[in-house]
C-alpha cells in the first residue's frame, strides 16, 4: 500500500454562511486541532504570488500554535491534487468535508488577498470539516514589502478563533453506547451474515505488529450481532471477509503531545464467489501523550467511521 507522506509541525479549515457564535470557553482539556492552510485566491494576477506567500507564512505563523497541530500543506496538495479535488479559496462544505476525511484535517483555512483602493486586504475563512461551521478574519496589507507583519495579524486572530471556538469547531461526541444504538439502527434484517475480518497492519514508528482497526471492527460487529470468525479458524469460513491494509505513522510534536495520522483501506467481498462486494478508505487524526496511543486511536476513529458506512452493507 503506498504511505501518504507524514503531518509535520507547520503553519495554520466545510464552507456555511458566516455566523456570529459564543462558543464554550476553551478549557485546559481542549487538544490541539489538526488543521491545514490551503492557497488563498487572488482577484488579481499580478498578486498570485503573493497569495500563495500568505498561505506560506501563515502555516510557519500557527505551528507555534497551542492550538493548532498542522498537516503540511504540500501533503495537502498532493493528496488533494490525486483526487482532482480544488483547492482554491473557494472551497465547498461538501469539499471542505472531503479534503477532512482524506487529509485527516479538522479545520480548514483558506480565502482571499484582493484590492480595496490603494490597499490589499486579506480574509481568512476557517472552516470545521466535522461540523460546517465558519468563521472569518480580515487583515490589511499596508506594505507589500511587508507582508509578514500583516500575516502575523491575521494568524494572531485564526490562534484565537481556534481557540476560544474550540467545542463549536469539534464534532460533539457521542457516548459509547449512544454510538452502538445508533449502528444497531442501521443492521439489515436477519440472518445477518458471519463475518472475517482480516486487516494487515503496520505502525511505522514501531516494528511490532499492533492491531487497532482490526479489533475495533471485530469488536463492534460483535456488538452488534455479528457472528465473528477469526481468520486462523480454517475450519470455518464466514459469509463475508472484510480484508485490507491500514497503518499510522508519527505525525507533529506539539508540547507534550504527539498527533498521529491513521490511513485504512478496506474490501468486502463474498468468500463463496469472491464477488467484490464494497470498498471504501479513511483516513484519521488523532493526538495524545505518545505516539503508539495516537496512532492506535487515529486507526480506531478510521475504523469507527468506516463502520457507519459499512454495516447498512452487510446484508446476505
Amino acid at each position: 500500500m503506498k504511505r501518504l507522506p507524514s503531518l509535520i509541525l507547520a503553519t495554520s479549515l466545510l464552507a456555511s454562511p458566516l455566523l456570529a457564535q459564543t462558543a464554550a470557553p476553551r478549557t485546559a482539556v481542549n487538544q490541539p486541532l489538526a488543521t491545514a492552510v490551503l492557497n488563498f485566491q487572488t482577484a488579481d494576477d499580478t498578486v498570485n504570488k503573493q497569495g500563495a506567500d500568505v498561505a506560506t507564512l501563515l502555516e510557519a505563523d500557527l505551528s507555534a500554535s497551542p492550538n493548532a497541530i498542522m498537516v503540511e500543506r504540500q501533503d495537502v496538495d498532493k493528496i488533494l491534487g490525486e483526487h482532482e479535488l480544488g483547492i482554491s479559496g473557494l472551497v465547498s462544505a461538501d469539499t471542505a468535508a472531503k479534503i477532512g476525511s482524506l487529509t485527516g484535517a479538522q479545520v480548514l483555512v483558506t480565502g482571499r488577498l484582493f484590492a480595496v483602493g490603494t490597499q490589499n486586504m486579506i480574509v481568512a475563512k476557517i472552516i470545521s470539516t466535522e461540523t460546517s461551521r465558519v468563521y472569518g478574519v480580515t487583515a490589511t496589507v499596508n506594505d507589500p514589502a511587508n507582508l509578514a507583519a500583516s500575516v502575523q495579524e491575521l494568524s494572531d486572530k485564526i490562534d484565537k478563533v481556534l481557540g476560544s471556538n474550540h467545542d463549536v469547531l469539534v464534532a460533539h461526541q457521542e457516548t459509547a453506547d449512544q454510538r452502538l444504538a445508533r449502528l444497531r439502527s442501521l443492521v439489515g434484517p436477519p440472518p445477518l451474515p458471519t463475518v472475517t475480518v482480516n486487516i494487515t497492519e503496520r505502525d511505522y514508528t514501531q516494528l511490532t505488529i499492533d492491531p487497532a482497526a482490526q479489533t475495533e471492527m471485530m469488536k463492534t460487529l460483535d456488538q452488534l450481532g455479528y457472528t465473528v470468525i477469526d481468520a486462523s479458524n480454517i475450519n470455518k469460513k464466514a459469509d463475508l471477509l472484510i480484508s485490507g491494509e491500514a497503518f499510522s505513522e508519527l505525525g507533529a510534536r506539539q508540547g507534550n503531545l504527539v498527533s498521529s495520522l491513521g490511513r485504512i483501506e478496506l474490501k468486502v467481498t463474498r468468500t463463496s464467489s469472491g464477488e467484490l462486494l464494497w470498498t471504501d478508505r479513511e483516513t484519521r487524526v488523532a493526538v495524545d501523550l505518545g505516539s503508539r496511543t495516537a496512532g492506535k486511536e487515529a486507526l480506531q476513529k478510521g475504523a469507527q467511521i468506516l463502520l457507519e458506512r459499512l454495516v447498512p452493507k452487510l446484508t446476505r
